[in-house]
């Protein structure tokens, strides 16, 4: 078996005197979706904040081939591969679909016609029809998280956490999402698909993890 991508070794997380995670302990490998499954509550989110950088465990470590990583930040986890797409999305309303994709990736005089023509290719890759020059708060909510997906495979992302990410879809714009998750992970990459929907785990995932009050 393939060394671990990731490892995630006794992380415990408190807010004020409530346990979030506790002493929890998992692998994440090349080439697989994971399912972090469990109720709301849980600690699937929290746990996995922590690897994306949003929060701190209060003990534990994270390990990428066998050493520590400090994560302390997103900025931290993307230069490492790892990126998340929340259930609330990043995205700036205003701008257009590529200025969203390439802002703080791109510096000094930027082709605009180039990166639109780069991320359209892009996203006909991954089979997203998604419009480079569209503005942002014109777009579908389901054409959004498209958008968030394709800001990730900008930074080359190697992992992809995704929270809940078919409760803002319809069924059409769902299965569009699993075909990307299962060619995304046949070429090497990870997911860690959060959820509650045991029909989704059952359809996509390789493995499957259970939390239960933050274990």
């Amino acid at each position: 078996m393939k060394p671990p991508f990731v490892e995630l070794k006794n992380i415990t997380k408190y807010f004020s005197q409530v346990i979030a995670n506790k002493d929890v302990s998992f692998a994440i490998y090349p080439g697989e979706v994971l399912a972090l499954l469990g109720e709301n509550g849980a600690g699937k989110s929290t746990v996995m904040k922590i690897l994306y950088g949003l929060y701190r465990a209060d003990s534990g470590n994270i390990l990428m081939d066998g050493e520590v990583k400090k994560i302390d930040s997103p900025k931290d986890a993307m230069a490492l591969g790892i990126s998340m797409i929340q259930q609330h999305f990043s995205l700036v309303p205003a701008h257009t679909v590529t200025e969203n994709i390439i802002l703080g990736n791109v510096h000094g005089r930027i082709d605009r016609k180039a990166r639109e023509r780069e991320i359209l290719e892009l996203a006909e890759r991954h089979g997203f029809d998604v419009f480079p020059d569209k503005l942002v708060r014109d777009l579908a909510v389901g054409v959004q998280q498209k958008v968030e997906i394709l800001k990730a495979l900008y930074q080359k992302t190697r992992l992809l956490i995704m929270d809940e990410p078919t409760a803002v879809l319809t069924p059409q714009e769902a299965e569009v999402l699993m075909r990307f998750v299962r060619g995304f992970v046949a070429e090497g990459n990870s997911v860690i698909f959060i959820t509650h929907k045991l029909r989704e785990v059952m359809e996509i995932a390789d493995r499957i993890v259970v939390m239960r009050n933050g274990m």
